[in-house]
């Protein structure tokens, strides 16, 4: 068994962490072969617009390659809103770390019009429907991108963290409602499963991109204990959040949600990925990525995660709440 076996990497839909002894090793190792070349590795940060989380998670990554292997990269930084595709030579970097959506939909295009061109991508900050919408527009699917060396960490929580935590959140909860799009449609059966194992019934809406979302989410919402939007497309996201959180409020019926803005707007709790999370762990894939072949090509779910609650939603629910350490220790325990 290789070194790198001791790695963990997770493909999509694989559980597992990766182990800060496995990290340490992964680092050591590669100071060791960079020893070896005289010539730093050059990374380049293609970033979709100097927004504050994006600058943020760069930012981050850059520093933390910095400290633990100082003077082994030569890091440049491009901003697709400031450059032109021509502007952009991927031929010229060990590895391109894209933070957004339009930023991996610059470099996969450069990368499909140029078949010779095999170079390692980690694309960060991305949704999971994004990506393959992307993987197949340029590789024809998610399986051609991977071919091409092309990985990615989805923004997108494991909705199975926003089921455990509405069930610690809710005890006495009895039924789950579960918002699907396009694009998560294919999730249902698994969510069911997992709705099922905490002991509470599940019933699902589909939204299309052309339905009328409040006639399809009320039904479903006022005769549950409980409400989970999965993220789908952009689009989809935008048309029902409103309406999620005004018959939330209506039917006193609270919503466990994917993001702060979410939360914010009104929502009971949301379990997301911050720019701390996603830049923690972009360091440690990119030195795995560029070390060892078998880290590149694939799709990461978020391995770590926040959770924030609105306190004036719970208090108006009657929700109690308590640490976030002891909602946090019961999910990363199960």
């Amino acid at each position: 068994m290789s070194i790198w076996s001791h790695c963990t990497a997770r493909r999509r839909g694989q559980p597992g962490k990766t182990r800060l002894v496995s990290v340490v090793v992964a680092l050591l190792l590669m100071t060791l072969s960079l020893k070896v070349n005289a010539d730093p590795l050059r990374l380049l940060f293609l970033i979709s617009k100097p927004s504050a989380d994006y600058v943020a998670v760069m930012d981050t990554v850059r520093r933390g390659l910095e400290k633990t292997l100082p003077g082994q990269f030569k890091v440049s930084v491009e901003f697709v809103s400031r450059q032109n595709d021509s502007d952009l030579q991927p031929e010229s970097n060990d590895l391109i770390v894209t933070i957004g959506t339009a930023a991996a939909d610059t470099a996969y295009r450069q990368i499909a019009n140029s078949q010779d061109l095999s170079l390692p991508i980690l694309s960060v900050l991305i949704t999971e429907s994004s990506f393959s919408a992307l993987a197949k527009r340029y590789f024809g699917s998610d399986e051609g991108a991977f071919v091409r060396h092309i990985s990615s960490v989805f923004i997108d929580q494991p909705v199975d963290r926003s089921i455990r935590l509405a069930k610690l959140l809710l005890p006495a909860a009895k039924k789950t409602s579960v918002m699907l799009g396009p694009s998560s449609a294919g999730q249902q059966a698994r969510i069911a499963k997992i709705i099922d194992k905490t002991g509470m019934e599940s019933e699902f809406v589909s939204i299309g991109a052309s339905d009328n979302p409040i006639h399809k989410i009320e039904p479903a919402l006022s005769r549950s204990d409980v409400f989970i939007p999965v993220p789908d497309s952009r689009l989809i996201n935008l048309a029902t959040a409103k309406w999620i959180l005004h018959l939330s409020y209506r039917h006193k019926v609270p919503v466990i949600a994917f993001s702060r803005t979410y939360l914010r707007a009104g929502a009971l709790a949301a379990v997301f990925s911050s720019p701390d999370n996603v830049a923690k762990q972009t360091l440690e894939l990119v030195s795995q990525i560029i070390l060892s072949p078998e880290h590149q090509g694939r799709a990461y779910e978020p391995e770590y995660y926040s959770i924030h609650f609105n306190y004036s939603v719970a208090a108006s629910l009657k929700v109690p709440l308590r640490e976030e350490q002891f909602y946090r220790q019961r999910l990363d325990g199960e």
